[in-house]
């Protein structure tokens, strides 16, 4: 299988994966455990991302062990490449994925999934302004694409007694966004110019983002009780599990951004939209209207479009 495969391939396993982990937060955050703190919009969902890093990390660290890359760990903070890996970390984990969190609470793991998804059309976008990259009139096309998709999701019919501070959700998931799109283009330029292999900037990542949560953001939101209430319940387990599950899936999209570019890595990394419903749908019974529906391929659409057309074209 040659490299372009290799990318197609693990790029859809990132996918697949992040729905499936997306799901299974959900259902974290919807526990007894984190009910108490439900008056509060922040400590629940930064907890939760908090917690999901923080196992990732170990994941990425017994990930390099396995495969003895465990010395390049420092390597990059020899050099610019590590402030460029720091802050890819602030933005893609304390910022998207809290903001990814956050969304997943307030208007549910499906609608969160499909808002965060415009993240490529703002990476190729950004790509352009930081890297210089150039935008063809195709890409263009399906940046309006899938704002036109966005659009129309925002106004899909949702239940509002389920989920009450829907705008709210709404703009958590759109700062997701703006962290992931940027952490993307960081980590392209980090690993294309850094030659930092893929795994070991995940690691990093990972890491990085687990210490700024751990020093700064849980103890201005006094979520060191809930931490401690989490490591001494069942629910741990599923954290454990389910950071196992999204360390595969950052691996996969590093990996796929590694070696097809970052465009490319992002349109196939969305894919996760579709497996959220299909996860929603098999695991919490989630009603998806048809506008729902067809905002989501709309937005399929559109990131496929800037991918350059037919995969592989």
């Amino acid at each position: 299988m040659n490299k372009f495969k290799v990318g197609v391939f693990v790029g859809s396993l990132s996918g697949i994966s992040w729905g499936l982990n997306t799901v299974i937060i959900s259902i974290i955050l919807m526990s007894s455990i984190f009910l108490p703190y439900n008056n509060n919009i922040f400590i629940s969902a930064l907890v939760g991302a908090f917690l999901h890093d923080f196992f990732s990390a170990i994941w990425l660290i017994l990930n390099l062990i396995r495969e003895k890359k465990l010395d390049r760990l420092l390597k990059p903070f020899k050099s610019k490449i590590g402030i460029f890996l720091i802050i890819g970390a602030i933005l893609g984990g304390p910022v998207g994925m809290a903001g990814y969190l956050l969304g997943t609470k307030y208007i549910g793991a499906a609608y969160a999934s499909s808002f965060s998804a415009l993240y490529p059309a703002l990476g190729t976008v950004l790509s352009a302004i930081i890297l210089k990259e150039k935008i063809s009139f195709r890409m263009k096309i399906g940046v309006i694409i899938s704002g036109l998709g966005i659009v129309l999701l925002s106004y899909s019919p949702i239940n509002l007694e389920i989920y009450p501070k829907y705008m709210l959700g709404v703009f958590f998931s759109l700062f997701c966004v703006f962290g992931w799109a940027l952490e993307c283009v960081i980590a392209s330029y980090s690993m294309r110019y850094g030659e930092v292999d893929s795994s070991v900037a995940i690691c990093i990542r990972q890491i990085i983002s687990a210490l700024f949560y751990a020093g700064l953001i849980i103890p201005i939101i006094s979520g060191y009780k809930l931490v401690f209430e989490v490591f001494n319940s069942n629910i741990l387990y599923l954290f454990i599990g389910t950071a196992l599950i999204g360390s595969l899936s950052y691996l996969f999209w590093y990996r796929s951004i590694d070696l097809i570019g970052a465009p490319r890595g992002m349109s196939l990394n969305i894919s996760y939209i579709v497996w959220t419903m299909i996860f929603s749908k098999m695991l919490l019974g989630t009603n998806l209207s048809m506008q729902f529906i067809l905002s989501s391929i709309i937005i399929f659409i559109g990131i496929i479009y800037i991918n350059g057309g037919k995969i592989g074209e």
